[in-house]
């Protein structure tokens, strides 16, 4: 099988932590097509004030959309800083600066949990650089620095590539609606398979998430997001939610999830009326990022 989710111990350790609700805070155990190692690898640097946390499982040339989990003394959760980032090219000793961005807040479910997130811009592969700036309320600037992999091309569907038109399983196939739905009732998202959805010419977000087995205990509070904006795009756009598992007891993945090549959950994807890939957020995701992108291919 050439998708794996992530790693268990990895979260484990996010957890103790203060991240095991990081929105995507999965590390993968995958390889990169390289063979040179994950397919995300970040170092932090010692002596910081505090230690960041790389909350991507991939990152590529391109657009993306770059998340930080901040951890402070304790192990406890920085939620309350002023972020910025500042990414670096590396090329041998040398280090070049060529983007800021300042970071926004997304809480996970709870106030006591979340990460930093910004759109970041790579134009090339190859190792690059972060540093991570934080003021908190009353204190100074601090600083800590991090490294990561820049890839030419991710495993998840990049952003302009045709959506796979998999076919999923609805309720019309199935005796019980929890056979293809973990979440607690299981949700209205399966009227319509995925192949269906994507070629009758309306704009679709796809869900990959599963609320009942979830890895990263962030599936449930993105696909509640995503069913509150259902509600409020009735009509206008298909709304699709995959599980991750077609046995989840013996971690079979869902033939979608491993058509769409995920290498981690969950996923939202937006899939223009051409059925092209518009945009694509791993992990937690908020309405105040989705409704934009909807508002986009609308």
């Amino acid at each position: 099988m050439s998708v794996r989710l992530p790693r268990r111990e990895a979260l484990g350790l996010l957890a103790q932590l203060g991240l095991g609700l990081a929105a995507s805070a999965c590390l993968p155990t995958r390889e990169s097509p390289t063979g040179t190692g994950p397919a995300v690898q970040a170092t932090e640097a010692p002596g910081a004030a505090f230690n960041p946390v790389l909350a991507n499982s991939e990152i590529v040339k391109g657009h993306n959309r770059f998340a930080m989990g901040l951890i402070g003394e304790a192990n406890r959760p920085i939620t309350d800083a002023r972020v910025r980032f500042g990414f670096f090219q590396i090329n041998g000793q040398q280090a070049t600066k060529r983007s800021e961005a300042d970071a926004t807040f997304r809480w996970v479910g709870l106030e006591a949990k979340g990460m930093y997130v910004a759109t970041a811009q790579f134009d090339a592969p190859g190792q690059w650089g972060v540093e991570v700036t934080a003021t908190r309320p009353g204190g100074a600037p601090e600083s800590a620095r991090v490294l990561f992999e820049v890839r030419e091309k991710g495993d998840a569907p990049m952003i302009g590539t045709p959506a796979t038109r998999s076919k999923t399983e609805t309720f019309g196939d199935v005796k019980d609606p929890s056979e293809i739905c973990s979440n607690v009732p299981p949700c209205p998202l399966h009227a319509q398979s995925l192949d269906s959805a994507l070629a009758n010419g309306r704009p679709s977000l796809v869900v990959f998430a599963t609320p009942g087995y979830c890895v990263s205990a962030t599936c449930a509070p993105t696909l509640g997001v995503v069913l509150k904006l259902s509600d409020q795009w009735a009509g206008r756009a298909n709304f699709i939610h995959v599980e991750i598992y077609k046995d989840p007891r013996n971690q079979v993945l869902a033939s979608a999830v491993t058509e769409w090549n995920l290498p981690s959950e969950p996923w939202v994807f937006l899939v223009d009326r051409s059925s092209l890939i518009a945009d694509r957020f791993e992990g937690i995701v908020t309405p105040e990022e989705l409704e934009p992108a909807l508002q986009a291919i609308a």
